[in-house]
């Protein structure tokens, strides 16, 4: 039999994982060409499909397969069938699974498992439906049951993650070891912390200073050095099932500790030591934490607006004594190199001080914030609904091509949309004019005015300074080394 008297087929392979050695792409490509050959299929070589390590779960994750549908469906319909290994390659989930496969069947174009046979008739129809469940069934018990091995595995004190920082992986079911290059982390953290009394803040510092860094790559912090330390991992402890979804730790009685096979770092008494030591600084910090929320000291009308030249982070209030300052948080944590501590007193004085020059020197540049209410924000609005409509109409003509629709119902969406469309541009031919650069200059002077008035007032309290503050300045950086403040205004309309 020639080519031109066989039926054109395209042959569509997917792998889950590169371990499958029975379902590799090549025995897929083998079994598939053995197929056609004995069924008068003819299968170019580039109507091969093929996704790699990609699960059948959902197809428009699977980019092979999203480009098979659309060249089975363009305009020439140049295939007559699509052969699969099994329906299983074709799809996992049976409802996606009878959504392609019923656009297809309307181009005449059939879904053929090589490996699978299915009668004709009505009963063939229902054991591919069968077989089509039975494939999801196991897709869905699968994640169950790797949940279940997972845990299995952690119980026998197997470590199943990538290895914490002062360790690494030696191969697959293999117990973690001392890696030389990182393990000094945790001697020095031990020795800083518990000998030499330091702050997480100074162990963050030194370690910096010292060119190391997280296993991402980041500089540590107070946080993270907690973390590290806390991590009964380096006691000889594999810790599973301790956290859900948000690193929101779950009950004590859930979580499985069990003795690792890896070599610890340190006693589980000295665990215990490190422990005892954490939690005492953190109670210590708790009681400054309480003093703090006084309202006197804790809300400034410059809390959120100052911030750090070097890094770029906020300047926190300092309180309660009577040195009342602002400081760089992230200074504070140990990630910040530069301090800049400045008097509560001194930055009042320098922030109004700095308006007045501006005003003076009329240089006030400043950013044009919209808002979603007014004319421009409206615009923009409005510009987004018009391109969804353009979106929606594309679908609902899709919709009928693929004979989803009929034909009345896609005339009474297309009206639809357009009756919507035409009251969308009427509310944007009406929109009033921007105004002039001139008008927002002299807004904006008035505004810094109407600011200056509150912050001088000294009947005004905090929230009614930030609140006022706020409306016209987004941050206000400040540089220690050569005490300037750069001024970020906006104007909103």
């Amino acid at each position: 039999m020639s080519e031109t008297d066989k039926r054109i087929g395209a042959l569509y392979i997917r792998v889950s994982t590169d371990k499958q050695e029975e379902l590799s792409p090549d025995a897929q490509i083998r079994l598939g060409y053995i197929y056609a050959e004995q069924h008068n299929i003819h299968i170019p070589e580039q109507y091969i499909f093929r996704d790699d390590g990609i699960s059948g779960k959902k197809a428009d994750k699977r980019p092979a397969f999203k480009k098979l549908i659309a060249f089975a469906q363009s305009k020439e319909h140049p295939i007559d069938c699509i052969l699969v290994w099994k329906f299983s390659r074709f799809a996992r989930n049976q409802e996606e699974s009878i959504v392609y496969k019923s656009m297809l069947a309307k181009d005449k174009i059939e879904v053929i498992s090589t490996s699978e046979t299915i009668p004709d008739g009505p009963f063939g129809s229902l054991n591919e439906r069968i077989i089509e469940w039975m494939d999801e069934y196991y897709l869905i018990n699968l994640s169950s049951e790797v949940v279940r091995g997972m845990t299995e595995n952690a119980m026998r004190g197997n470590y199943q993650a990538p290895p914490p920082i002062g360790y690494r992986s030696t191969g697959p079911k293999q117990p973690p070891e001392k890696d030389p290059d990182t393990f000094p982390i945790l001697e020095y953290c031990d020795k800083w912390l518990m000998e030499e009394r330091m702050s997480l803040r100074q162990i963050a510092l030194h370690l910096n200073d010292m060119g190391y860094r997280t296993k991402h790559g980041n500089l540590f912090d107070a946080r993270g050095i907690e973390y590290l330390l806390r991590n009964p991992f380096y006691a000889g402890k594999i810790r599973w099932n301790y956290t859900e979804r948000g690193r929101k730790l779950k009950p004590a009685e859930d979580v499985i500790m069990v003795d690792g096979k890896h070599e610890p770092t340190w006693s589980w008494d000295h665990f215990l030591a490190i422990q005892a030591r954490l939690d005492d600084m953190a109670a210590a910090n708790a009681g400054r934490g309480r003093r703090k929320r006084d309202v006197s000291s804790c809300r400034h009308w410059l809390s959120g607006i100052l911030t750090c030249s070097a890094c770029g982070k906020s300047l926190s209030y300092c309180g309660p004594s009577n040195a009342k300052s602002f400081q760089c948080w992230s200074y504070a944590k140990g990630m910040c190199r530069e301090s800049h501590y400045i008097s509560v007193a001194k930055a009042e004085e320098n922030i109004i001080m700095g308006l007045e020059q501006m005003l003076a020197d009329d240089n006030l540049s400043y950013t044009v914030v919209h808002k979603s209410s007014n004319s421009s924000g409206k615009e923009s609005e409005l510009l987004r609904i018009l391109s969804r409509l353009d979106e929606r109409e594309k679908r609902a003509k899709d919709a009928y091509l693929n004979g989803i629709d009929s034909m009345e119902e896609y005339k009474e969406t297309r009206t639809q949309i357009r009756f919507e469309r035409d009251r969308i541009q009427s509310e944007l031919n009406s929109l009033p004019a921007a105004s002039s650069a001139a008008e927002d200059d002299q807004r904006m002077i008035q505004n810094v005015c109407e600011v200056l008035d509150i912050l001088k007032n000294p009947e005004a309290d905090y929230p009614q300074k930030g609140n006022a503050l706020r409306k016209i300045v987004d941050q206000i950086i400040f540089d220690r080394k050569n005490m300037n403040f750069d001024f970020h205004l906006k104007l909103v309309k």
